[in-house]
């Protein structure tokens, strides 16, 4: 009788490793038409395993017992295979009514699959709003313990006014908004300048050469970054020999500053005159990489544009404005 008994528990202990090896198949290739041999599969193997170990004298089962635990984290771990597989089927839910009791995790995996989506969109609206709700605090602290200069807020915000008209060739407009902006802060030179480059484009020479006076004084320990202010200006509004004629100012004052052959970079560039151009931004991109890196990666990238343009050394015609584009000969 005792001798049935451990034939029988043998038997079943095989029957386990051999359940075992079925089940680890089967999770790595799981589809539609092998879900249900995979669930249940698992029902079979976790009673098993109930039955030996209840069994007085029952078989080391600590080899089985660590590869069944292995399984279990692996179906834990990757639900989404088993969550698909059982949707091409029908879905769990249906499956579980058609092979009850269906009690163990394996066969809930889609609510945990939907539970643990949940979890990751709250822990993501979570960080979001602490994310906003740091940068709001950062950004109510700096306007605070540190608000921006009020001038420098309403300089950026005329400029950007000025370059739009300007573009637009709204010269009398532009000249209304840089008049308004003075009454505001009378002491910046570059208002000062903007309306003297307006009232040559309206062709005021009068009072454009006593703005121009009025800005020169205002920057009379800057006279470089005078000439600077007014080639910029005129360069933006079409007036190229008058920017160039600044430009050349400015180099006579400072044959080292970078930024007088930036503004003869885009002169030349505007004129049509590539090859030009590049070697203004060249001589920029010298100059600058140890005093201004920032505008010396501008430079860089400005020749690298200029060089990439099919037309880039043809030879230019003027326009009917008066400037130069080029032409393919």
């Amino acid at each position: 009788m005792a001798q049935t008994i451990e034939m029988r528990i043998g038997n079943a202990a095989n029957q386990l490793r051999e359940m075992l090896d079925k089940a680890e198949r089967l999770v790595v290739q799981v589809d539609r038409t092998t879900v249900v041999d995979l669930l249940t599969l698992l029902d079979r193997i976790d009673a098993l395993f109930e039955e030996l170990e209840s069994t007085e004298n029952g078989p080391d089962l600590r080899p089985e017992q660590t590869r069944w635990q292995s399984l279990l984290n692996r179906v834990n771990r990757q639900p989404q295979p088993i969550v698909r597989a059982a949707a091409a089927a029908g879905g769990l839910s249906k499956l579980r009514q058609e092979n009850p009791p269906a009690e163990s995790f394996w066969w809930h995996l889609d609510e945990i699959v939907a539970r643990r989506r949940r979890e990751t969109i709250r822990r993501g609206l979570i960080t979001l709003v602490t994310g906003a709700v740091i940068i709001v605090g950062l950004l109510w602290a700096i306007n605070t313990f540190f608000p921006p200069d009020p001038t420098a807020v309403a300089m950026v915000e005329t400029t950007n006014t000025i370059d739009q008209l300007v573009s637009e060739q709204r010269w009398e407009e532009a000249l209304q908004v840089i008049r308004a902006a003075r009454e505001q802060m009378p002491d910046q030179p570059q208002l000062i300048v903007w309306e003297a480059v307006m009232l040559e484009q309206l062709g005021d020479r009068a009072a454009a050469a006593e703005a121009l006076a009025q800005a020169q004084a205002a920057l009379s320990d800057q006279p470089v970054q005078f000439y600077l202010y007014l080639g910029n200006s005129r360069l933006q509004s079409g007036n190229l020999n008058g920017a160039e004629q600044a430009a050349l100012q400015a180099q006579e004052l400072d044959p080292e500053e970078a930024q007088v052959y930036f503004l003869l970079g885009g002169i030349a560039e505007t004129r049509g005159e590539i090859s030009k151009a590049v070697d203004y931004f060249d001589q920029v991109f010298q100059l600058a990489q140890e005093s201004n890196p920032q505008l010396a990666v501008i430079a860089r990238v400005r020749m690298g544009q200029l060089l990439q343009n099919p037309n880039a050394f043809s030879s230019p015609v003027a326009t009917p404005t008066g400037q130069i584009t080029p032409t393919v000969q």
